[in-house]
């Protein structure tokens, strides 16, 4: 099987909101140019980046984008950080991501984040 590297990168709105864009590369060489092309868009755009990371992983995600309007439907992310990795579970609703979040007492960083992006098959 084919490795695949994903770049997970958490940012915050103005409301406090988290969220999640997923870009899904063959080479780790081209996860690290494209985390540091989102990561100049955000910046110019002025939205904090709470995490960024490429990793080795098999999930795909749908294409990257931006929601065009507020009722562009959202998905759930349960996402820890930590040295070693970075494991994201895919939650029903948003309460229960935070309930999951406040369950998450291991080490690392927890956060509880929406997405435009789905989980694929």
């Amino acid at each position: 099987m084919k490795s695949l590297f994903l770049l997970v990168l958490l940012s915050q709105n103005g409301a406090g909101d988290i969220t999640a864009s997923f870009v899904n590369t063959e080479t780790l060489e081209q996860c690290q140019q494209k985390e540091q092309m989102v990561k100049a868009i955000f910046s110019t755009a002025e939205l904090p980046i709470l995490e960024s990371r490429c990793m080795q992983s098999d999930l795909q995600f749908s294409e990257f984008g931006h929601a065009t309007s507020s009722s562009t439907p959202r998905h759930f992310y349960l996402i820890h950080f930590d040295s070693e990795a970075v494991n994201i579970q895919q939650m029903p609703d948003w309460r229960s991501c935070m309930a999951g979040r406040k369950e998450d007492v291991g080490q690392g960083r927890v956060y509880c984040s929406s997405s435009i992006q789905s989980l694929q098959p």
